[in-house]
Formats: structure tokens, sequence, C-alpha cells
């Protein structure tokens, strides 16, 4: 069986231990992190055209 699957142990403890800093961080970043914004194309210049 996989470490992380393990009951009773002292490995359950711990995968349970960073699984649950791994969200919390997660959480903190997402909070603390502006919002992401689609790339604007500005100019066409050195974009070739598709050729059929």
């Amino acid at each position: 069986r996989p470490a992380a699957l393990q009951t009773a142990s002292v490995l359950e403890g711990v995968f349970e231990n960073i699984t649950r800093n791994v969200v919390q961080e997660t959480v903190n970043r997402n909070e603390t992190l502006p919002p992401t914004e689609a790339i604007k194309i500005t100019t066409m210049a050195g974009c070739s055209a598709v050729k059929k």
C-alpha cells in the first residue's frame, strides 16, 4: 500500500499535516495575489500571416 494511504501510523499524520499546510498556503496565496488578466495583443509587428 502507498504510504499516504496507511492508517494509524506516523506517516498518516505526516501526510495529513503536509496536505493541510499545502491547502492553507494555497488559500493564502489566492487571497493575496491580484487577479490575473488576459494578455492583450497591442501590435501585430513580427507576426507572420498564415498561408493556406
